[in-house]
Protein backbone atom coordinates (compact mmCIF):
# COMPACT_ATOMS: atom_id res chain seq x y z
CA UNK A 1 0.00 0.00 0.00
CA UNK A 2 1.20 3.30 -0.58
CA UNK A 3 1.97 6.10 2.30
CA UNK A 4 -0.17 8.90 2.40
CA UNK A 5 1.54 12.50 1.51
CA UNK A 6 3.00 14.22 3.25
CA UNK A 7 2.07 17.93 3.06
CA UNK A 8 4.30 20.85 2.39
CA UNK A 9 4.34 23.60 5.34
CA UNK A 10 4.20 27.60 4.90
CA UNK A 11 7.07 27.36 6.99
CA UNK A 12 9.21 24.75 5.12
CA UNK A 13 8.21 26.33 1.43
CA UNK A 14 9.78 29.84 3.10
CA UNK A 15 12.87 27.95 4.54
CA UNK A 16 14.00 26.85 0.56
CA UNK A 17 13.08 30.22 -0.97
CA UNK A 18 15.61 31.75 1.57
CA UNK A 19 17.69 29.15 0.02
CA UNK A 20 17.91 30.34 -3.82
CA UNK A 21 19.79 33.64 -4.81
CA UNK A 22 18.39 37.05 -4.93
CA UNK A 23 17.89 36.61 -8.52
CA UNK A 24 15.61 32.89 -8.27
CA UNK A 25 14.07 34.71 -5.43
CA UNK A 26 13.24 37.37 -8.09
CA UNK A 27 11.97 35.29 -10.95
CA UNK A 28 9.81 33.44 -8.09
CA UNK A 29 8.53 36.74 -6.94
CA UNK A 30 7.71 37.97 -10.37
CA UNK A 31 6.27 34.28 -11.39
CA UNK A 32 3.90 34.60 -8.41
CA UNK A 33 2.96 38.02 -9.19
CA UNK A 34 1.97 37.82 -12.45
CA UNK A 35 -1.07 36.72 -13.66
CA UNK A 36 -1.37 33.97 -16.02
CA UNK A 37 -2.22 33.61 -19.75
CA UNK A 38 -5.46 32.89 -19.22
CA UNK A 39 -6.54 35.91 -16.99
CA UNK A 40 -4.67 38.57 -18.63
CA UNK A 41 -6.49 36.98 -22.01
CA UNK A 42 -9.53 37.48 -19.76
CA UNK A 43 -8.60 40.93 -19.22
CA UNK A 44 -8.08 41.87 -22.51
CA UNK A 45 -11.61 40.32 -24.00
CA UNK A 46 -13.15 42.31 -21.13
CA UNK A 47 -11.33 45.72 -22.00
CA UNK A 48 -12.42 45.49 -25.47
CA UNK A 49 -16.13 44.77 -24.10
CA UNK A 50 -16.39 47.77 -22.02
CA UNK A 51 -14.89 49.75 -24.23
CA UNK A 52 -17.31 48.28 -27.08
CA UNK A 53 -19.88 49.70 -25.12
CA UNK A 54 -19.29 53.30 -23.78
CA UNK A 55 -15.58 54.31 -25.63
CA UNK A 56 -14.73 53.59 -28.97
CA UNK A 57 -13.13 50.40 -29.52
CA UNK A 58 -9.75 49.11 -29.50
CA UNK A 59 -7.65 50.02 -32.60
CA UNK A 60 -6.04 47.05 -34.06
CA UNK A 61 -2.52 48.25 -33.81
CA UNK A 62 -3.62 48.76 -29.45
CA UNK A 63 -4.69 44.55 -29.43
CA UNK A 64 -1.61 44.15 -31.62
CA UNK A 65 0.61 45.46 -28.95
CA UNK A 66 -0.64 43.76 -26.13
CA UNK A 67 -0.95 39.99 -28.33
CA UNK A 68 2.97 41.36 -29.57
CA UNK A 69 3.39 41.79 -25.38
CA UNK A 70 2.60 38.63 -24.25
CA UNK A 71 4.48 36.74 -26.86
CA UNK A 72 7.41 38.18 -25.91
CA UNK A 73 6.68 36.94 -22.52
CA UNK A 74 6.12 33.83 -23.23
CA UNK A 75 9.43 33.13 -25.82
CA UNK A 76 11.34 35.14 -22.65
CA UNK A 77 9.85 32.42 -20.27
CA UNK A 78 10.45 29.40 -22.79
CA UNK A 79 14.59 30.57 -22.93
CA UNK A 80 14.47 31.09 -19.12
CA UNK A 81 13.40 27.90 -18.58
CA UNK A 82 15.81 25.99 -21.51
CA UNK A 83 18.75 27.28 -19.57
Amino acid sequence: MSQPKKKTSLEQVLKLVDGLSAEEQERLRAKLNSKSKAERWQALCNKVQSQCEALPPLTDVEILTDLKEIREELKAERAQSSH
